[in-house]
């Protein structure tokens, strides 16, 4: 499955892509505010890099997409991307996006063209109702990001993540189909004119 943003490539990850994955999260400044501690040892995170690989290959019922992410103008890897399932039927379904990239390629707005497109394969391929994403409410620029894509911050959940021997709080946000359809329309709107 592969993916194309205006400045970015989107593909599940490979086999030969495990020193890319684990770049990702072994680095200390990436997994700072992360629901997960990072990784020390790669003998500790094959076990998740193999269930990524398993659920490449996972056509009915998928409850993850997992995306390394590329710049299209040179190819560099810049981190991961991923969609998980929550619940779905026939009429629709719940599901979380969320990102970790690369430090060196923060603050150039990849992580919100990132979070707009993985929402449009939310609503548009996946056929979802409701996209929700959150973060440690420590993470500023997470929250700034799920505003900017039209979400709606439902919650703080409070003392809820186990993080650097304390417990922390944690933003919710969520965007359903029919507001993202409205801002979408909206987007269209002041371009034409």
């Amino acid at each position: 499955m592969i993916y194309r943003s205006e400045r970015l490539n989107y593909r599940e990850f490979t086999e030969n892509d495990f020193h890319l994955f684990y770049s990702v999260f072994s680095n200390e400044q990436v997994m700072r505010y992360a629901l997960i501690e990072k990784f020390n040892c790669e003998e500790d995170i094959l076990p998740y890099f193999k269930k990524v690989l398993k659920n490449n290959i996972t056509i009915e019922n998928r409850n993850a997409y997992e995306f390394a992410v590329f710049l299209t103008s040179d190819d560099s890897f810049i981190g991961f991307a991923d969609i998980e399932i929550h619940n779905k039927n026939n009429l629709g379904g719940c599901g979380e996006i969320g990102y970790f990239l690369i430090p060196s390629f923060w603050g150039n707005g990849y992580a919100t063209e990132i979070s707009n497109l993985l929402s449009e394969i939310c609503f548009k391929h996946i056929n979802l109702h409701r996209v929700a994403a959150r973060c440690n409410s420590n993470n500023l620029q997470s929250e700034k990001i799920m505003k900017k894509v039209g979400m709606t911050k439902e919650g703080e959940f409070r003392r809820v993540r186990f993080k650097n021997g304390e417990w922390e709080n944690e933003q919710h946000y969520s965007i359903l189909l029919d507001e993202w359809e409205q801002s979408c329309s909206e987007m269209s709107e002041i371009v034409s004119f």
